[in-house]
């Protein structure tokens, strides 16, 4: 059985986390802090602007909600799959984005609409790419006896631990392999960004020998571009490499600990402590009319 951990209110280090504490410290205080700390916004102004999607968010929740019910699919019956369902049922993913979320390009006015015939076309071209894919075939081929162990999509949040560091690793995919190891698959649906990538999967190596109790050796991770046609990222580790990045995980978990107040309780320092950085990122972040909205700060407040 997969290991379970209870809960504990410290924070986890993940690759998304630490991207968005790095980028903005502000953005990162809004999303992970400001509804329990933040004072100064409504819960409501918060909810809503969190609940802000945008196209190629919906575009890899299409596609990825898409290929999961598939596999779930796959997992039940080894009838054959209709293409052709499977591609509206993605459209009917799209309609109903399309219907109740409200797009931040639209909202912060880069935009007048969204064009939900291009998201259709985006997430179909994605999805035809997997059909296409050696991975397809092999899914509804020789990964067929195994299905019954096929861990699609964990309803968890993927909490492990990196040398007894809490951290989250979320799996698209995870199964047996008929040698006996383990393989994980992650679809993207953006660009192809392998040093990125192959980082992420460094962490999922680690996941999948934390919570599957497996050697390291035994685990292979492939990241599936599935904007660009069999285009894939298959890499292997030494324990010097999974070493150095758990380091890494070391390193960032401990500049994240500098702006809480209390780092066993996960309470933040005080909201002028994480500083606004200024910039095109603004055009990708939901938080945007906050920053507008608040006086200009005197000067930056730096953690000790």
């Amino acid at each position: 059985m997969p290991r379970k951990y209870p809960f504990t209110p410290i924070l986890g280090w993940s690759v998304s986390r630490y991207e968005k504490f790095d980028l903005c410290k502000r953005w990162y205080y809004y999303d992970y802090y400001a509804r329990k700390h933040d004072e100064d916004v409504s819960p409501q102004d918060l909810t809503f602007l969190r609940s802000l999607t945008s196209a190629s968010l919906e575009i890899g929740n299409a596609v990825h909600d898409t290929i999961a019910t598939l596999l779930h699919r796959l997992k039940k019956s080894i009838s054959p799959i209709d293409t052709e369902q499977v591609l509206s049922y993605s459209s009917s993913l799209v309609d109903r984005a399309m219907e109740s979320k409200i797009f931040l390009e639209v909202y912060y006015g880069q935009r007048e609409t969204i064009d939900g015939a291009d998201l259709k076309d985006r997430v179909g071209s994605c999805l035809k790419n997997f059909f296409g894919s050696r991975w397809y075939e092999w899914l509804t081929g020789e990964a067929i006896p195994s299905r019954s162990s096929w861990i699609i999509e964990p309803g968890d949040y993927g909490e492990m631990r990196i040398n007894g560091l809490k951290a989250y690793c979320k799996v698209d995919f995870l199964f047996p392999t008929t040698e006996g190891n383990l393989c994980i698959l992650d679809w993207k649906t953006g660009k192809v960004d392998h040093p990125r990538h192959r980082r992420q999967m460094m962490g999922y190596v680690l996941y999948a020998r934390d919570i599957c109790n497996v050697a390291a050796d035994e685990v292979k991770a492939v990241i599936i571009y599935l904007s660009e046609p069999n285009e894939d990222l298959e890499s292997s580790f030494s324990e010097g490499e999974l070493s150095e990045f758990a380091g890494q995980v070391a390193k960032e978990t401990q500049e994240m600990y500098r702006y809480c107040e209390d780092i066993e309780e996960n309470i933040p320092r005080p909201k002028r402590f994480f500083p606004k950085q200024v910039g095109r990122l603004c055009a990708y972040c939901n938080y945007r009319e906050f920053c507008e909205s608040e006086p200009e700060e005197k000067r930056a407040v730096t953690c000790p």
